[in-house]
């Protein structure tokens, strides 16, 4: 989880940002998060409301949040709370989250109707929430939050690391099961069931289970295809474990595989370490990305890699920075990004591999050690 001095030091960040501001007022839920380490899981109900964060000139945090979410504001790192009666069990209740707009109004007007300057998050501001904070003379939060995540503090990379350990052993779970006759859904539950245990909380897992004839089309979520035996197929996990997520893949065969499938993967493999040779401080996105297209593309297969040499990770999937061919996005020391090379051939079958890494000073960390083979 987040630390009470990760919190406190991003706080002190984007109030750096907005100096001559009364207020400042987050209210996505990922952003409450990385500001207080107040986290609602989206796998129990207190995750469907919305609450919000308050930052004041001095420096004063206050989290507002309904009844349904009191449980997890122990865990938040802040200085008051205010908790709102939502639903009750004995009487009915409006909707949830036009309800959390007017207790958010009520709150506004009681302690800072009268603040002269405030910053929203604009694309995320209740409508109800606009009119007692004059929003139309507010800043926007929005980008400098955006770019204050690329930089990656310590407590974060620690949930980050938990992810992709959890991650790790659906990856060890795909390779003792995969097996002709099984389906793509069958194999879900085994990777989901693993990652689940590794993590210890329910998890939301996504990612890409395709098999066979599928996975010559990129990837997709899982089916009741039967493997057959020979078949290639993708996995790429994705699952969000503590609000911070993990992005690993790799794709096995059902079987013995052939050398043409060998030798698929083996340009994979020198994409990937193409990629990696090019990750530090100073390089742009679009270098990484053609670094990484060289191997694929000089294997006659470059119209088989469809997609980007990876992306930014964290809070979000994806997020900045974009390892896409036009992006002049920066490399910096605290990014953590992916590399997943893939290529696909209709009527014949795909595959994708993906490690995870921490841009340092002088380089890059690897922070992913799952096996990638077929």
């Amino acid at each position: 989880m987040l630390t009470v001095d990760g919190c406190l030091a991003r706080r002190r960040a984007l109030q750096e940002h907005f100096q001559e501001h009364d207020l400042l007022l987050i209210s996505q839920p990922q952003h409450i998060f990385y500001l207080s380490g107040f986290l609602t899981r989206p796998t129990e109900l207190a995750g469907q409301g919305l609450n919000f964060l308050l930052i004041d000139g001095a420096g004063e945090c206050r989290l507002l949040a309904d009844n349904m979410s009191e449980a997890a504001t122990q865990h938040a790192h802040v200085d008051h709370v205010d908790i709102w009666t939502w639903y009750d069990s004995m009487h009915p209740a409006e909707a949830r989250l036009a309800a959390a707009a007017e207790a958010l109004s009520r709150l506004l007007y009681n302690h800072y109707a009268k603040l002269a300057q405030v910053a929203v998050e604009r694309a995320h501001l209740p409508l109800a929430a606009r009119e007692v904070l004059a929003v139309a003379q507010a800043d926007d939060l929005g980008p400098a939050l955006r770019q204050m995540r690329r930089r990656k503090y310590e407590d974060e990379l620690a949930c980050i690391r938990r992810a992709i350990a959890a991650a790790e052993a659906g990856h060890q779970a795909a390779r003792t099961n995969i097996r002709a006759g099984i389906t793509e859904m069958d194999l879900y539950v085994e990777v989901q069931a693993a990652i689940t245990r590794a993590a210890g909380e329910p998890i939301v897992m996504m990612g890409d289970f395709a098999a066979g004839e599928r996975s010559g089309r990129v990837g997709g979520p899982p089916t009741d295809n039967v493997l057959q035996p020979g078949d290639l197929m993708i996995f790429d996990l994705f699952p969000r474990i503590g609000g911070y997520r993990a992005d690993i893949a790799n794709t096995l065969c059902a079987g013995q595989p052939t050398q043409e499938q060998r030798d698929h993967l083996a340009v994979l493999q020198a994409a990937l370490q193409a990629g990696e040779a090019t990750l530090r401080p100073g390089v742009t996105a679009a270098e990484v990305y053609a670094a990484g297209r060289e191997p694929i593309a000089a294997a006659g297969l470059g119209d088989a890699f469809p997609h980007h040499a990876g992306h930014g990770l964290g809070l979000g999937h994806p997020e900045p920075p974009f390892l896409v061919p036009e992006s002049q996005e920066i490399l910096q020391a605290g990014d953590v990004v992916t590399l997943e090379p893939g290529a696909y051939r209709r009527g014949w079958g795909g595959a994708r591999i993906e490690h995870n890494y921490l841009i340092t000073e002088t380089g890059y960390q690897r922070l992913s050690n799952h096996q990638i083979g077929l």
